[in-house]
Order: C-alpha cells, then structure tokens, then sequence
C-alpha cells in the first residue's frame, strides 16, 4: 500500500533555520514599532499599524509551531501551523514596506509589489524544475503569498 503523500513536506532543518530568521524579524518588529510609537503612531495608516502588530504573534507561533518539528513525532500539524502564520507575518512585513512607501512615492511602490510578484513567481518556477512532483503544492503556495498580498499591500496602497 502506497503511503499518502503531504501537500508540504516537513524539513527539520529548514524549520529550525526559520525560528533564527523569526527571532530576527520580530526584534526587527518590536524596534519598528517603538519607533513609530514614539513617532506618533497617527501618521500611519491603520493597515500598517495593523500588520506590523499582528506580524508579531504570527511570527511567534510560528517559532514556537517549526520548535516542535525537531523533536516531537507527529509534526504535520506543527508543520501546517508554522508554514501559515510564517507566511502571513512575513508577507504583513512586505506589505508594511509597500505601503509607507506609497505614501509619499507612489511609483516606487507599484515597482516593489511588481518586483516582489515577478521574483516569487521565478522562485517558485525554479522550484517546480527541480522537483515537477511539487507542481500542485507550489501553485497553491504562490496562489496563497500573492492573494495575502494582494489584500494587505497592493489593494490597501490604492486608497
């Protein structure tokens, strides 16, 4: 009998590197946002605010969801939570960029997202040619960043 393949496939290497780079990004986060608070917070949209605040328990459960992975023995839902809520908090964070930039440089703004769009769609194409079997979860992955950022960067600049 043939074992059922994951959509994602777990990596305990790859989830330990990703609760180093989370623990960067989230002292990142926390020195952003006391910079803006002592700013004055009302100079910022609500859509930045928002994301800057919410990218930080996202990225904490996820460290703490990608930690169970190197030692527990059922790590799919582990892995399904941590893939999740690191995808979301670093997409807020690229949308946070794209959007105090379109407040005062509007065009800049459109480059970063169309970059950010054309450079996800080559990493993802680049993956599909090393490993075609991966086809389905890639699309879905690619599908997923750019509806998040869709909602919280790109929509969200044109107000």
């Amino acid at each position: 009998m043939k074992k059922e393949e994951d959509f994602f496939q777990t990596n305990p290497q790859k989830a330990s590197a990703k609760v180093t780079i989370n623990s960067f990004m989230m002292g990142s986060l926390f020195f952003i946002l006391t910079l803006i608070w002592s700013l004055n917070p009302e100079k910022f949209s609500p859509s930045i605010i928002a994301q800057l605040v919410l990218a930080v328990p996202l990225l904490f459960m996820s460290s703490l969801a990608y930690s169970k992975i190197g030692y527990w023995k059922e790590i799919k839902l582990w892995d399904y939570l941590g893939w999740f809520t690191n995808n979301i908090g670093n997409i807020f964070i690229l949308n946070v960029i794209g959007l105090m930039t379109a407040m005062f440089y509007p065009t800049l703004a459109w480059i970063y997202f169309s970059l950010i769009i054309v450079l996800m769609g080559v990493y993802s194409w680049i993956n599909c040619i090393y490993n075609p079997h991966s086809l389905r979860e890639k699309a879905f992955k690619l599908i997923f960043f750019l509806v998040v950022l869709l909602l919280g960067g790109i929509l969200p600049s044109l107000t």
